[in-house]
């Protein structure tokens, strides 16, 4: 069988330069480079040379996601009835926030939670310890995590490490840090739970990690980060020994989220849950649209669910694993991202790792810079959010009532570290103007 196109002629990065240089017609090549806020410069195109001869390689084989809703306990009879609700109409996966001592039974009645992605968000050891007591007694499966990690002390470790890791780093991302000092952060992070259970010969009781990261907006570049993500901690594990299989749970941003014109925050969403998708992620948690703002409800909720559903059944975006393998954009941000934030994780590790950072305040200082420069260009109008910051709904009044919720429960403050909302910086300035 004849091959293809033998009859063209490859076209090297410097013919396609040439001609692109012909076509701007007096602007500058340079112009068409993007200076990312992560400090790599994204290229107007991108071919094999890029990848400097490597071979690309999968950077995970599974295809498919758990699909997610979030489940806030207050009431136990109220949020059983929301799970089943969910798990009936297209979720595979609960994630429940618990503050306060709960009926374990009555919460999961009816919840075959040995077939189900599940992560419970606990908010104090207490917690912690009596419902990894009752989940000790039941059929969980290998996707149920008990999360309880309030950025680590030294002193709260318990003797013996759980079998499964579960690290929460959704902050660092809220809090506006830029993806390569993310990236560090949830290194480092990890690090000094590998690091004390090194010190305490107990490493050899870990089966598998649990990380719990926010996923953004930039679409490729959130893809590339989930991807170099699962390849860092691969190679972090690796300096210990250690091979573990890895679930990464990605929940949508809420920095870039609005009351303001709030049904495009389905639109930003819808993206967020892609790149989750493509980049690797095992579970995903698609945020309401009106999380910020509203109560609980079966609309919002079930919008949330179909846009997963939607990614699966019509875009079949789970029938191959790690479908951007091979593109050379992707596979050249991967390997940007991985080795500037493997850098940055090191610098940070060389100056006392993750918690003496907190101690000196210098990783707190290092994400307000990054908050600070995202929040300048929001307002500046270089990062645009349509409908917030550019092209708002004239027609569409604030109410006063619209008062934002305390979402602490789904990303927590803590170290001086809070949480950004972009939306917060223009939300006076429109109000006046209606």
């Amino acid at each position: 069988m004849q091959n293809l196109f033998t009859e063209f002629e490859s076209t090297t990065a410097a013919q396609w330069k040439e001609q692109l240089i012909k076509d701007l017609k007096g602007l500058e090549f340079d112009s068409l480079v993007w200076h990312s806020p992560a400090g790599i410069d994204v290229q107007p195109f991108y071919t094999s040379e890029n990848l400097a001869g490597r071979v690309s390689q999968a950077a995970f084989t599974t295809k498919d996601w758990a699909i997610c809703e979030w489940i806030r306990v207050e009431d136990e009879k109220t949020a059983n009835a929301r799970a089943l609700n969910a798990l009936q109409n297209g979720a595979s996966g609960l994630v429940f926030t618990l503050h306060q001592t709960t009926d374990y039974a009555l919460l999961l009645q009816g919840i075959s939670i040995e077939h189900i992605y599940c992560l419970f968000r606990v908010s104090d050891e207490d917690l912690r310890r009596s419902l990894s007591s009752f989940l000790n007694t039941q059929q969980t499966g290998s996707s149920c995590f008990v999360e309880h990690d309030h950025l680590i002390s030294k002193d709260a470790f318990l003797p013996q490490p759980p079998d499964i890791l579960c690290v929460n780093t959704l902050l660092y991302h809220e809090a506006g840090a830029n993806t390569v000092n993310e990236l560090a952060l949830t290194l480092a992070h990890l690090n000094e739970y590998l690091t004390v259970f090194s010190e305490k010969n107990t490493l050899k009781n870990l089966r598998k990690i649990h990380l719990d990261v926010s996923v953004g907006g930039d679409f490729f570049m959130e893809i590339a980060k989930l991807r170099s993500l699962r390849r860092a901690v691969e190679l972090l594990l690796e300096q210990y020994g250690l091979s573990l299989p890895i679930h990464i749970h990605a929940q949508t941003t809420l920095v870039n989220k609005s009351s303001i014109d709030s049904y495009n925050n389905m639109l930003r969403s819808a993206t967020e849950a892609m790149s989750a998708g493509i980049g690797g992620a095992n579970s995903i948690l698609v945020l309401p649209f009106d999380v910020d703002f509203s109560a609980p409800n079966d609309f919002s909720a079930r919008m949330a669910r179909n846009q997963q559903l939607i990614l699966k059944d019509e875009s079949y975006l789970n029938v191959v694993a790690d479908i951007s393998a091979g593109s050379y954009y992707i596979e050249s941000l991967t390997t940007a991202l991985g080795v500037k934030a493997w850098e940055a994780f090191k610098q940070i590790e060389a100056e006392g790792g993750l918690l003496a950072g907190l101690k000196s305040n210098r990783i707190q200082e290092l994400i307000a810079a990054d908050a600070e420069k995202l929040i300048s260009d929001f307002k500046e109008g270089r990062l645009v959010l349509v409908g917030v910051n550019k092209f708002q709904n004239k027609n569409e009044a604030i109410p006063a009532q619209r008062q934002t919720r305390d979402l602490s429960d789904l990303v927590t403050p803590q170290q001086n570290i809070k949480p950004i909302r972009l939306s917060d910086h223009l939300v006076t300035s429109l109000a006046h103007k209606s």
